[in-house]
């Protein structure tokens, strides 16, 4: 998902920061979008680094000094998967961080770059378990439903000249759904409750995404946009 859009936006004429732990990853997408004619600057780290993550924004308030666009995209269910029998505080505490507390800190780190551009926005990729219910998805869901939760509050703190708002992906077709998508029994389950009938895209949430960082999307803050297929 995080490749699509950034793929997309340098599509539409941005140059991108990329972070993540992998650096095979990052140069994958980072060739994809120089073929693009755009720059794409390459961050391995660990988002849960907090002294990583402010490297990053000092190298990136040295070479570009604003920031028109951040996306917190980073999620998984992390070691807090599991029933509450076996889930224990620490494991707990490491799904969010990796899906709440490390969004907040980028957040906070960038938030004198995104002051910097004329106007900027912030897309907080949460999920679908932020709102409904599953087995063993305590720790994600609370995470998730602490994203939107946070990403309201953000927009009313930071208006009008920043926006913020959210998107949370149903059943999406990634490599982590793999094990839905190489089962036919498995896959028929899934999508007969998606009235499309299919499991979406990484273009549908990138096309989502496109949608919150433009004047289209002008008079839109404090909204987490449903992309589930119904």
């Amino acid at each position: 998902i995080g490749a699509r859009i950034a793929t997309a936006y340098a599509e539409m004429g941005c140059d991108i920061a990329l972070i993540a732990r992998t650096k095979s990853d990052l140069d994958s997408v980072a060739e994809a979008i120089t073929a693009l004619g755009r720059e794409a600057l390459v961050y391995p780290c660990d988002i849960q680094d907090e002294t990583a993550l402010a490297t990053v924004i000092e190298d990136l308030t040295q070479r570009w000094g604003s920031l028109d666009i951040l996306v917190n995209n980073a999620g998984a269910p992390g070691k807090g998967y599991g029933s509450l029998s076996k889930v224990t505080k620490a494991r707990f505490e490491h799904t969010l961080d990796i899906n709440l507390i490390s969004a907040y800190t980028l957040t906070h780190l960038a938030l004198p770059l995104l002051r910097e551009a004329p106007k900027a926005a912030i897309i907080n990729v949460s999920s679908a378990l932020g709102w409904m219910v599953d087995r063993n998805f305590a720790a994600y869901g609370a995470a998730k439903a602490g994203m939107d939760q946070m990403t309201r509050i953000l927009a009313y703190e930071l208006a009008p000249s920043i926006r913020v708002n959210g998107i949370a992906p149903g059943a999406i077709e990634t490599p982590s759904t793999a094990f839905i998508t190489q089962n036919p029994t498995l896959y028929e389950q899934t999508v007969r409750w998606i009235p499309q009938g299919r499991l979406g895209q990484p273009e549908d949430i990138a096309l989502a995404a496109l949608y919150l960082a433009s004047d289209a999307s002008g008079f839109v803050s404090g909204k987490v946009l449903e992309v589930d297929g119904g």
